[in-house]
């Protein structure tokens, strides 16, 4: 039987470890083009670590909450739609960088797309849940709201985001039990919808052609990934030092953002990539063991979703900054500067650690 249990310690210190460290890596990568645009070089640092503050306030409200709360139909409903609402404002807004993924609330600059994965991992661990006993009838509502979702933030653009709520609905529904031929099935029809969607933009289409063949155009499409290896492969082993990186230096562009990562291998070497990398393992390996130890299927469900919300988005960062998938402006969980990113990933590690609380006694 499920008996109360302290805060998973292991897990906590991971969320923890990564934030700090973040706040280091975003002060080491901001601090001289930040200063050299005319503001404080800890304006970043300082943005950083006030969401960090906000993020771990809700996180402990998160915490602190029954957690048979969120499987209330009403609640997820809501949170799904008041963030794609705002998804649907950032739309009409003004474009920065090419793309409306932003809306100003007073001081504040939000990202909408990134508190949509709350919502939608609450709507589909509830979905996968009333339909536990058979699974596949969770289909086409699950691909409804995932689809939704993807759809309006495919319009913002932001494929990566987009892909990352397919996986993560892709991963409840196989934890529920749908058979791999329905997966196949879905994996064929995905193809062609990708191919039109890559082929459909410009940059899209450079992107992929600078994937495959990077130095087919260095100092255009290719010009990202290409400082980015060479931002990893500086770094050695033991890398350059803390400050020590050069790629910083207007070489390798949002370096305190999506390709903070690269910032790490370069001054911290393979050892201090090889660790960010470990404490994502050690999310993951709570995260399914809360899951898994669950009492309930919503509890377990809803564990899985938050920790594959994480991981999944941290795994697309890495393999975009090793070279390994074409470039797509997808943060580093915990480690990358932004608010929005930062709260919503302490609030699915909320979420975990609230299940953890309830594990039941495993024979």
């Amino acid at each position: 039987m499920a008996r109360k249990l302290s805060s998973d310690k292991i897990l906590f210190i991971a969320l923890v470890a990564l934030s700090l460290f973040g706040c280091v890596m975003i002060y080491s990568a901001s601090a001289v083009s930040a200063a050299q645009t005319g503001g404080s070089p800890y304006r970043y640092l300082i943005k950083q670590i006030v969401a960090l503050a906000a993020g771990g306030l809700a996180a402990f409200a998160v915490y602190r909450a029954d957690y048979r709360l969120f499987a209330r139909r009403w609640l997820g409903l809501a949170v799904y739609g008041v963030c794609l609402v705002l998804c649907v404002a950032a739309l009409t807004r003004p474009p920065i960088n090419s793309a409306r993924r932003w809306l100003t609330v007073g001081p504040v600059m939000l990202q909408p797309s990134e508190l949509l994965k709350i919502g939608l991992v609450l709507v589909l661990a509830r979905l996968v849940t009333a339909k536990s006993a058979e699974p596949e009838r969770a289909l086409p509502a699950a691909l409804l709201f995932t689809g939704l979702a993807a759809g309006v933030v495919v319009l913002e653009p932001d494929l990566g985001t987009a892909a990352s709520y397919v996986i993560l609905c892709g991963v409840l529904l196989w934890l529920s039990g749908v058979r791999a031929r329905i997966f196949l099935i879905g994996l064929a029809a995905a193809i062609p919808a990708v191919a039109a969607l890559v082929f459909s933009a410009s940059y899209r289409r450079a992107r992929l052609l600078s994937f495959l063949k990077p130095d087919a155009d260095p100092l255009g499409a290719g010009f990202q990934a290409i400082q980015s290896l060479i931002a990893v492969g500086t770094g050695g082993l033991s890398g350059n030092g803390l400050g020590g990186s050069r790629q910083k230096l207007f070489f390798l562009p949002y370096p305190h953002t999506d390709f903070i990562f690269a910032i790490v291998g370069e001054e911290l070497g393979l050892i201090g990539g090889v660790a960010v990398i470990l404490c994502f393992g050690v999310i993951a390996w709570r995260g399914l063991r809360a899951s898994r130890r669950a009492p309930e299927p919503f509890a377990a469900f809803l564990a899985a979703g938050a920790t594959a919300m994480i991981v999944v988005q941290a795994a697309i960062n890495v393999s975009v900054v090793l070279g390994l998938m074409p470039t797509k402006g997808i943060p580093l969980p915990f480690v990358s500067y932004g608010g929005s990113s930062l709260v919503a990933s302490w609030i699915a590690g909320g979420l975990i650690l609230n299940v953890s609380q309830h594990e039941v006694e495993q024979a």
